[in-house]
């Protein structure tokens, strides 16, 4: 079957909502819907999934067998090889549930599922801005960091199809504690959560402080938008964190440039909305983590997929194993 005339469905799986995406391989998304995702049944949510993407076929008036591959991308832990969702802390309900088959049956449809970091990598490398090139490295900063790599050519999956966990790298053993059960990891110095839960706790006995004062006196509100904008305005407390993830950026992002001299490292989430305020000063921070020799070609840039990413990462996860069989 031509590339052209080849069609695939994708799910990306979240923990408020879920993108539904028709599209080809060229990157096309033809039609796309998103449904709600939280505190919902699992059962409940897949069969409004089936109901989505039934109707954007109809839409489009393809038939179900026009599907060549559906991808599915979701958080993690995940079982790869049984297809399930075992369990996430962004999706409570949803424990050691066989979304792969369930997807399957519905379509009648060859149904691939993915870490959604991992699947950020695919859609950089195959529509993004590692398009034909080899080697790159695309980071996910959000509530956590996620991070998905490929390695001459090949999405890195390691030994039980769990690896890629960047996130988790330990940058200090006697840093703070993280989600995950570890000390120190990247994200436990720069996700989002650990940013918000930090702030909080630095700013508990100052009500006026200007960052409080951003977020409007809401917990909620407190993270990473409220700080960006304490660093645009100059304030101390903000530069002062805001230095201190930079260098922490600047560290992890050294330590994967030596292990496999990438030729890109995209940034997402977080780094959109920081843009040179955060590209700038790790970009200049880098050469204490990294040999001259892997830094000297290497781009360090934003997602040009913006807030499509999930949509390109379900589809992204569709064409790479519908055109590579045994990497699955």
């Amino acid at each position: 079957m031509r590339e052209e005339t080849k069609f695939y469905l994708g799910f990306d799986i979240g923990g408020t909502k879920i993108a539904v995406c028709l599209g080809r391989a060229d990157g096309t998304i033809i039609a796309s819907e998103r449904i709600p995702n939280l505190e919902r049944n699992p059962r409940e949510v897949m069969n409004d999934m089936v109901s989505c993407g039934k109707k954007l076929l109809a839409d489009a008036s393809l038939p179900p067998q026009n599907i060549s591959a559906i991808g599915i991308g979701a958080p993690g832990p995940l079982n790869i090889i049984e297809g399930k969702i075992e369990s996430s802390p962004n999706m409570k309900n949803w424990n050691d549930i066989p979304i792969v088959d369930f997807i399957s049956k519905e379509f009648s449809a060859k149904t691939y599922i993915e870490n959604d970091a991992n699947a950020g990598a695919l859609a950089e490398w195959i529509f993004g801005a590692g398009k034909n090139c080899s080697n790159l490295i695309y980071l996910t900063m959000s509530t956590g960091i996620g991070g998905g790599i490929i390695a001459e050519g090949k999405l890195v999956r390691g030994n039980d199809l769990i690896g890629g966990e960047m996130g988790h790298i330990v940058l200090d053993p006697e840093g703070p504690a993280c989600n995950c059960g570890l000390r120190g990891c990247y994200e436990a110095f720069c996700g989002g959560r650990a940013i918000s839960q930090k702030i909080m706790a630095d700013l508990s006995q100052q009500p006026e402080h200007p960052l409080i004062r951003f977020a409007q006196g809401d917990a909620g509100k407190i993270g990473y938008p409220v700080l960006i904008e304490g660093v645009k305005s100059k304030n101390g407390y903000a530069l002062s964190l805001w230095d201190e993830i930079c260098l922490r950026n600047a560290q992890a992002i050294g330590i994967f440039t030596n292990i496999f001299n990438p030729e890109f490292i995209i940034l997402g989430t977080v780094a959109l909305a920081a843009g040179n305020l955060l590209l700038d000063p790790v970009k200049k921070l880098l050469p204490r983590f990294a040999w001259p020799q892997m830094i000297k070609n290497l781009k360090i840039k934003t997602s040009p997929l913006g807030c499509k990413i999930g949509e390109y990462s379900a589809l992204s996860i569709a064409v790479y194993y519908d055109n590579n069989s045994r990497a699955n």
